[in-house]
């Protein structure tokens, strides 16, 4: 049986808590230090203990310093605080991408927390995961061949739940540990771009359901997800243009979306979509759609009428087919590529894009409806003359 004391040490800080370090009574009698320092300090009239986790006194006076300051601007939590578990804050993140209906929760924010961070940093406290923990974290995702930009979108879910557990007020604000520091600068190595004829011949080895997206992805830039997300009542056949709301956007901005019109491989890829949609799922809201089975186009299929979501099957057997390895979002910058070589203006191509900074290009304004019409058909123009 041990029994614990405590033994106080000078000095405290401007006597609003003190230092000291608890001894340990063996059952031999053998009064022993334990190294480690703790403080104690009072809250409105309730005193707190608890352990600085150094055995430096140094250490242990910047703890109780930054304590009594996180008292004095209200900004203390209580000691329970300090043994918040990193896994808790990161299902808080999965959690608030849900609340706010985040499209990405399943596509990346869920895989990257439960497979990457969760491992490594869910059994810490958050009050142990300092930068040199953080840091070690990266140095092992390069050594395993991690991308500069995959790390970083890893980094961005790990600040994430610092910043909800401080709002939260299951973190210390003391203790959210400054995480821009150790973000890297990502170099774009990527930079593939579709010509016209390789364009022509995966277009063809797709099947429809996968070959609709693409053909809207090429003519017009536009990322995966906003275009699996439109909706027929935003396609506008006499206006010429499909009307992108601003929640279907990652930079969270209304976007037109010009169509051309007849004759256009794009507008008249659409109306084909329309035809597929009275016949197939008339009830259904997607443009971008699930068929069902590619022969029969059973009725029966539990997938058909919901939204195209993964084409990733597809894209394999073709790329397979056609002997062509480039990826869709590729097709975003070939996209822009084509509109400028059409004379279409950058700042033009850009909003029909929803390129909001690239090193390239200016920043751009806003232009006029009819700007982006004329863009669709000097467009058309360019590639017809490649056919």
């Amino acid at each position: 049986m041990q029994a614990t004391n405590e033994k106080k040490t000078a000095p405290s800080h401007r006597g609003l808590g003190s230092i000291y370090r608890r001894t340990v009574t063996g059952d031999d009698g053998v009064e022993r230090e334990i190294p480690m320092w703790h403080i104690q300090f009072s809250v409105n009239g309730k005193q707190y203990r608890e352990s600085t986790h150094t055995d430096a006194f140094n250490e242990a006076q910047k703890y109780l310093k930054r304590r009594i300051a996180e008292v004095s601007t209200g900004k203390f939590h209580g000691t329970k605080v300090d043994r918040t578990r990193m896994s808790d804050l990161l299902n808080d993140v999965i959690s608030d991408y849900r609340l706010k209906g985040r499209r990405s929760v399943d596509s990346m924010a869920r895989p990257l927390i439960e497979n990457r961070l969760m491992p490594y940093f869910g059994r810490m406290r958050a009050t142990n995961v300092r930068l040199p923990a953080i840091t070690a974290y990266v140095c092992e995702r390069k050594e395993a061949g991690a991308a500069v930009a995959t790390i970083n979108r890893e980094l961005a879910m790990l600040r994430r739940a610092f910043k909800l557990g401080s709002a939260n007020g299951t973190v210390g604000i003391a203790n959210v540990p400054d995480i821009a520091q150790v973000f890297q600068k990502e170099k774009n190595a990527r930079q593939g771009f579709w010509e016209h004829t390789e364009y022509e011949r995966f277009r063809d080895a797709l099947p429809i359901d996968a070959r609709a997206p693409f053909i809207f992805g090429y003519w017009t830039g536009c990322r995966y997800g906003e275009i699996v997300s439109i909706e027929w009542s935003q396609v506008d056949f006499e206006g010429r243009a499909v009307r992108l709301r601003a929640d279907q956007t990652k930079p969270g901005e209304a976007r037109i979306i010009p169509l051309g019109g007849p004759g256009n491989e794009l507008y008249d890829m659409l109306l084909a979509q329309q035809e597929r949609h009275a016949t197939v799922c008339p009830d259904s809201p997607w443009v971008f759609f699930h068929a069902g089975s590619a022969r029969t186009e059973d009725r029966r299929n539990t997938l058909r009428g919901q939204e195209s979501m993964d084409i990733r099957k597809a894209w394999e057997l073709a790329a397979k087919e056609t002997g062509i390895s480039k990826l869709f979002h590729d097709l975003r910058r070939t996209g822009v590529r084509n509109l400028v070589r059409a004379g279409v203006p950058e700042k033009v191509a850009m909003l029909i894009s929803g390129h909001k900074t690239r090193s390239v290009f200016e920043r751009y304004n806003i232009v006029d409806e009819r700007d982006l019409h004329e863009a669709a058909e000097k467009l058309h123009k360019h590639l017809a003359t490649k056919r």
